[in-house]
């Protein structure tokens, strides 16, 4: 057995995701986590403080397969201030593990991974959740993660346009600038009011703590996917006529993001609970329990849907495996001694 670790770049990550099919590897990952095939612990949080505001780490662990396949960890480190410092507000790396001897196997740069395994569930959600066809798509914040949303949205068949907004206009420029597919139009918009009742799909893909989405804001016959931190309001989130999210345990575990916190509070509960009578909002499904069909949700012309994807590490060490995959495949990778 090779004494060595492969490691990833953020390039080759980069340039092997456009040959995946992401969202396909993200869907099966969240089917075999709706089948129990997946062990999912829940993830570690530490945050600090700094001199302009504070920073934080997140590391992720999960393993795929029974008996397993594969095992890994994510680690995402950031700082909302850092693209004042000209530096990514997130960056990390996922440690793939040879799961006979649990020795580290392949580490790879992270941020690529993680925007674009994020915006797979939201087309998983699109395809399965949208109560219309998704003609008309608004993305709300230009990072990283906004950009892998586009990019995908791009993709869908039945998508003819995309408008990007950001606070920082020249950001929602830029990324609208990255996409080269003639079939889909892609806009920057600098107020989202003025496209925000035509938008089949919202995407709030913010790190803004201020909830900035209510349901007044909701056409119905919308989705809202919200993989920020805290962009939909309270009277959204109780409000809207299907609720959907990626993991329960993980939602309610979460005492920071304010869907956790309704959870706590009893006004949130999930389908078949035996307090779901006195709640005010019910989270219909998982996302993966669609896909494998245990649970249906069938959203009405006019109804408001939104989903709320916590972010599972199931999907980033699928998606990782795949790309350590096609790695060896092509001889890529640098090998370092342990």
């Amino acid at each position: 057995m090779p004494d060595e670790i492969c490691y990833i770049d953020t390039r080759t990550v980069a340039t092997l995701l456009e040959e995946i099919a992401v969202v396909d590897v993200v869907e099966e990952a969240l089917r075999s986590h709706a089948l129990g095939r997946t062990v999912l612990p829940a993830e570690a949080y530490l945050r600090w403080t700094t001199d302009d505001g504070w920073a934080r780490s997140l590391t992720l662990p999960a393993a795929l397969g029974m008996p397993t396949g594969t095992a890994g960890i994510k680690v995402i480190n950031g700082n909302v201030a850092n693209p004042g410092r000209g530096v990514a507000r997130a960056s990390g790396l996922v440690l793939l593990f040879d799961v006979l001897t649990g020795q580290v196997r392949t580490v790879m740069a992270a941020a690529n991974l993680s925007a674009m395994r994020t915006a797979a569930v939201s087309i998983i959600g699109v395809r399965r959740l949208a109560p219309r066809p998704v003609e008309q798509a608004l993305v709300i914040g230009a990072g990283p993660i906004g950009a892998a949303h586009v990019r995908l949205l791009c993709q869908e068949p039945t998508v003819r346009t995309v408008w990007v907004h950001d606070l920082d206009g020249d950001r929602a420029a830029a990324v609208a600038a990255l996409t080269s597919d003639v079939r889909v139009r892609v806009d920057p918009v600098r107020d989202r009011a003025s496209v925000i009742g035509d938008a089949d799909v919202i995407v709030a893909a913010t790190t803004s703590v201020n909830a900035h989405l209510g349901l007044r804001h909701i056409r119905p016959g919308t989705l809202v996917v919200n993989v920020g931190l805290d962009d939909c309001a309270q009277d959204l989130l109780l409000g809207a006529d299907h609720l959907v999210v990626d993991s329960w345990a993980l939602v309610a575990d979460d005492d920071k993001r304010l869907l956790g916190q309704l959870i706590r509070s009893g006004r949130v509960t999930a389908a078949g609970d035996s307090t779901s009578a006195r709640a005010e909002q019910v989270v219909r499904a998982e996302l993966g329990q669609l896909i494998a069909g245990s649970v249906m949700v069938s959203p009405r012309q006019d109804d408001r849907v939104v989903l709320n994807p916590f972010g599972m590490a199931v999907n980033d060490i699928a998606l990782a495996t795949a790309v350590e995959q096609s790695t060896a495949a092509k001889g890529f990778g640098l090998p370092l001694p342990r």
